[in-house]
C-alpha cells in the first residue's frame, strides 16, 4: 500500500488543501482530503513533502493519516488473509469507524459566534457600509456578555442553548445593575441577532430565540438642559479637566454634535461661507445624511478660545465626559440624570421650543434622514403649543 498526495487549489488563488490517494496493486481509492490547508509554495509535489514554516506540523498530520490507514489495512488482512484488498474498502471502513467514534459535531460557543459576527461587522466598516462607532458599541456589549456568562459558568455555552430563560436572567442582571430599559432592549436584540447569524453561517443548528418577544422599552421624556442651566454650569469655579468638560458639552449643545462627531471633527469639515459665517458641515456616520450647522456666538467663543482651529479643540474620552458631567451638575445643584449625550438633546429642545424652528430645518442641522427621531430628543412643550396656537407671547 502506498500513498500519493497533491495540492488542490481552493477558492483563493494559490491557497488550497492537500489531497490523498491510496494505491494498492495498481488500484486507486477516490481522493480524500487530509484537511491540511496551505499555500501552494509550501508543497513540494516532486518530493511529496511540505516546506516552509509549518512543514513539521503538517508532516505529523500526514503521518497520522498513514498510520490510520495502515491499521485498517492490517485489520482487513487478518480478517481476510487470502482475499485482495481494494483501496476503497479501506476508506469505507475508515469513514464508518470515524462516524461511530466521532462525537456529535462540535459547534462553536456562543461567544465564538459573537466574535465571528464582530469580524463580519468590521468588514462592513472597511467597506464604508457601517460606522466604526457602531462596531465599538457591539464590542462593548460583547465584553459585558462575556463577563456575565463567565460569572454564571456559561462561557462555553453553544448558540443553540441560548434560551429565553437565560435572556430573562441576563435582563434581570442588567436591571439590578441600573442599566436603562432602552439599553437592555438593545442587548437582547443583539443576542437574538447573533444567534440568528450563527445559524445562517452554519455555526449553530437552530435559531433558539426566533419566537422570543423582546419587551419594547417605554419611551421616557428626554432629558435636556436649559440655557439657564448651561450658563449656571459655565459660571462655576472648576478644575481644568471640569472646565474643558463644560466647554466641550456647551460647544456640542450649541452645535448639536454627538460625541463621535465632535471627537472625529477635522479641518475639512469647518468652512466659511461668502458672508464669512463659520459652518460645520459633515456627513453623519449612521445615516450618511449631511449635517450643516452655522456656529452661533457661544460656539464661536469656545472655538476661538482654543485657537480657532478644529484640531486644537479639547478632547476627553466619552467615559470621562459622562463621569465629569455628573460631577459638574452636582456642583451646580442640577438634579437631572445627565450623560454627555444630553448636550445634543439640549440643542434639539432649544431649537424646537425656543427658536421654534421647523422640523425640516432641525432635521438638516442635526443630520437625520427624517424627523421621527425628534420625539426621542425633545417634546413640544405646552408653552410652545400655547404660544403658537393662541399667538401669545409667553415671555
Amino acid at each position: 500500500m502506498t500513498f500519493y498526495y497533491w495540492f488542490r487549489e481552493g477558492i483563493k488563488p494559490d491557497k488550497g488543501v492537500i489531497y490523498c490517494e491510496i494505491r494498492i496493486d495498481g488500484a486507486k481509492s477516490v481522493p480524500i482530503s487530509t484537511k491540511v490547508k496551505l499555500a501552494r509554495k509550501n508543497w513540494n509535489s516532486a518530493e511529496q513533502c511540505f516546506e516552509g514554516k509549518d512543514a513539521a506540523k503538517n508532516a505529523r498530520i500526514i503521518e497520522f493519516w498513514e498510520l490510520r490507514f495502515k491499521q485498517i489495512y492490517h485489520e482487513i488482512i487478518s480478517e481476510k488473509p487470502n482475499e485482495p484488498i481494494a483501496p476503497t474498502e479501506i476508506l469505507i471502513r475508515h469513514r464508518g469507524a470515524s462516524s461511530l467514534e466521532r462525537k456529535v459535531r462540535q459547534y462553536p460557543t456562543f461567544l465564538e459566534c459573537f466574535k465571528e459576527f464582530l469580524r463580519t461587522q468590521e468588514e462592513l466598516v472597511k467597506a464604508d457600509k457601517l460606522s466604526e462607532q457602531t462596531v465599538k458599541i457591539f464590542r462593548a456589549k460583547y465584553i459585558t456578555l462575556k463577563e456575565y456568562l463567565a460569572f454564571k459558568g456559561l462561557d462555553k455555552i453553544k448558540s443553540d442553548n441560548i434560551s429565553t430563560t437565560l435572556c430573562e436572567e441576563f435582563k434581570h442582571y442588567l436591571l439590578i445593575n441600573r442599566y436603562e430599559a432602552s439599553t437592555i432592549e438593545k442587548y437582547l436584540f443583539l443576542i437574538k441577532r447573533v444567534t440568528a447569524f450563527a445559524n445562517s453561517r452554519g455555526l449553530a443548528k437552530s435559531k433558539p430565540l426566533d419566537n422570543y418577544k423582546i419587551e419594547k422599552a417605554k419611551s421616557k421624556d428626554p432629558i435636556s438642559l436649559t440655557k439657564y442651566e448651561l450658563d449656571k454650569m459655565d459660571k462655576l469655579e472648576l478644575s481644568e479637566k471640569l472646565r474643558k468638560t463644560v466647554e466641550i458639552a456647551r460647544f456640542c449643545a450649541e452645535t448639536s454634535l454627538s460625541f463621535c462627531d465632535y471627537n472625529t471633527l477635522d479641518e475639512t469639515e469647518y468652512e466659511l461661507d461668502e458672508d464669512g459665517t463659520p459652518w460645520i458641515v459633515l456627513g453623519r456616520d449612521k445615516s450618511d445624511t449631511p449635517q450643516r450647522i452655522p456656529l452661533n456666538d457661544k460656539a464661536l467663543e469656545i472655538f476661538n478660545k482654543y485657537g480657532g482651529a478644529v484640531d486644537t479643540l479639547p478632547k476627553i474620552s466619552n467615559a470621562n465626559l459622562n463621569k465629569y458631567i455628573k460631577e459638574i451638575a452636582k456642583k451646580a445643584r442640577i438634579h437631572k440624570h445627565l450623560t454627555f449625550h444630553t448636550s445634543r438633546k439640549s440643542f434639539v429642545d432649544y431649537v424646537l421650543n425656543t427658536l421654534e424652528l421647523p422640523n425640516t430645518t432641525i432635521q438638516a442641522i442635526v443630520g437625520w434622514k427624517d424627523s421621527r427621531q425628534l420625539s426621542r430628543y425633545a417634546k413640544v412643550q405646552n408653552s410652545t403649543i400655547k404660544r403658537q396656537f393662541l399667538k401669545k407671547d409667553m415671555g
